[in-house]
């Protein structure tokens, strides 16, 4: 079987034409002229023809099909599959995060210790990642960054968005100073990596709502 997902865009969008083309034809020669029932069945139809062929719809995918095809209802359809996975919690997210929204998100770096970023939503959306189908995409541009950044949000990382750009110094909730003087100045991390006690503790000093929390931990207790 061909790897949709490997092949370049320009075959991607014809085959994803072709697959609504055959879907339409039958029941009729054009879209328009079909009952809302039969729209229904070319939708559903299309959709099982992405999920057999194991499609990945991303944004990308999504703007090159509206280049071609404006007037086409093949992009909702696309916006529609790539939402199809998504879970109460993740809608609500996606309805949350606006393109434009400024945010402030709180999570884990690469190495395990919390960051802070200040941001502005560009897109919001559900799609797969190695074996999770329910994978939150955020897309985003950082203060004084020229291009977009996309986070990738699996279901097992809590992550804290805010309303607008927060004040918080990352470095004195995460970090303990041992050695401070003229000289030098040495800070140790407080927990070890990837500790759900960082999040715990910045919520409590923020003592601040976060506008969303991504897949909430239960509260940490600690003696």
């Amino acid at each position: 079987m061909t790897n949709f997902n490997q092949k370049d865009m320009d075959y991607k969008v014809d085959y994803l034409s072709n697959l609504l083309v055959e879907q339409i034809f039958q029941f009729g020669n054009t879209y328009d002229s079909l009952s809302s029932s039969e729209k229904g069945s070319v939708k559903l139809g299309f959709h099982l023809d992405l999920a057999d062929n194991n499609v990945t719809v991303t944004d990308e995918l999504i703007g090159a099909v509206k280049a071609e095809f404006s007037n086409s209802p093949i992009v909702g359809m696309l916006i529609d599959y790539m939402q199809s996975n998504a879970t109460e919690a993740q809608k609500e997210i996606i309805s949350k995060l606006e393109a434009g929204h400024k945010v402030s998100i709180v999570r884990f770096s690469e190495f395990g210790f919390p960051q802070l970023i200040h941001t502005v939503v560009e897109s919001v959306n559900v799609n797969r990642y190695a074996q999770y189908d329910n994978a939150l995409y955020i897309t985003h541009k950082p203060k004084r960054k020229r291009t977009n950044w996309t986070d990738i949000i699996l279901p097992y990382q809590e992550v804290l968005v805010y309303d607008g750009w927060i004040d918080l110094d990352i470095e004195s909730v995460s970090q303990n100073t041992i050695v401070s003087n003229r000289s030098i100045t040495v800070k140790q991390s407080k927990y070890t990596s990837f500790d759900p006690q960082y999040m715990a503790d910045i919520k409590s000093n923020l003592n601040l709502k976060p506008l969303i929390t991504i897949n909430e931990k239960e509260e940490v207790i600690t003696c």
